[in-house]
């Protein structure tokens, strides 16, 4: 048996305010102020006064703070996955600078990408590539004591056609990167998998024994809707916050409750679980968060668990 705490993914409930880094940590004060979440989730900080304050709030609330560098090494147009030794030593030297800035904000988890798909001929040779790029970034990593590098298998064919997906084709492959890098986690999500088709409580079964945190994520997986893809899309209304996608308390429930009855992994104090919805400009965002702790909540209870230590 595992603890199951509650974590609030404030990069994507927040997203239109991430680039306005001063105005984003300053919302930290207003989230401590809910007696609800254990951890959050947060894009690279850049200002080291804001670093200095995420780290000192993260300390005080004793939150487990994930550091998603995502979205940074893919705008840049980098790949850890690439053929190109000197886009891939490009990639890994900004994914080993961003690891060292998410250390400084006092982070327990590193979410880093895997990098797109290259098709079936070039597929084996840029897993290598991948497996290289991961070690590098351990050995970088392994300095602090405590800080895990997270990676999330993402859709290969459906929406995100990046490398590494579905869970059955990744386990193989990452159980060899673990037992080189034992500070390398993953991070499980739900939506990425249905998109897959696959049965949601084998891919979660697979996943268990290296799972440091996951993502209970909405989404159409009818590939004919126009909604069809994993845009992090919102839930239906209460009480059963049933929408066109496939989510409802039920199945979350179902995923709290099997990761709850899991061993914990080797390094991991508690496992992590935030509701994975974006917002937009012109959004209501705090109507939302409360919109998917509400959720959260009835799913706990359906599960018959506590969401506090």
């Amino acid at each position: 048996m595992q603890n199951i705490l509650p974590s609030l993914h404030m990069l994507e409930i927040f997203m239109p305010l991430a680039a306005h880094e001063d105005f984003f940590t300053g919302l930290l004060e207003d989230v401590r102020k809910i007696p609800f979440y254990q951890g959050i989730e947060f894009p690279v900080i850049f200002k080291q006064e804001n670093q200095q304050t995420v780290r000192r709030i993260v300390e005080e609330e004793d939150y487990q703070l994930t550091v998603w560098s995502s979205p940074n090494i893919s705008d840049s147009g980098c790949n850890l996955s690439s053929l190109d030794s000197q886009l891939r030593d490009k990639s890994v030297a900004l994914a080993i600078e961003l690891i060292h800035i998410a250390a400084l904000m006092g982070a327990t988890n590193v979410g880093v990408p895997c990098g797109p798909d290259p098709g079936d001929a070039d597929r084996p040779a840029a897993l290598e590539a991948l497996y290289e790029s991961y070690c590098r970034m351990s050995e970088a990593a392994s300095q602090y004591q405590g800080l895990h590098l997270t990676f999330e298998p993402l859709d290969r064919y459906a929406h995100k056609k990046q490398i590494l997906g579905p869970m059955r084709e990744v386990i193989p492959w990452f159980a060899r990167l673990r037992e080189a890098c034992p500070n390398f986690y993953l991070h499980w999500d739900s939506a990425h998998e249905a998109l897959g088709g696959i049965d949601l409580m084998e891919s979660l079964e697979l996943a268990l024994p290296f799972m440091a945190q996951f993502h209970i994520c909405n989404c159409v997986t009818d590939p004919t809707h126009p909604c069809y893809g994993d845009w992090h899309m919102e839930l239906g209304p209460a009480p059963e916050y049933q929408n066109w996608g496939y989510l409802n308390v039920d199945i979350a429930a179902g995923f709290l409750r099997r990761a709850a009855s899991a061993d914990k992994v080797d390094g991991v104090k508690n496992t992590h679980v935030a509701v994975e919805v974006r917002t937009h400009l012109g959004d209501d965002f705090w109507k939302r968060e409360s919109e998917i702790r509400q959720f959260l909540m009835a799913a706990y209870d359906r599960a018959g668990l506590t969401y506090r230590t």
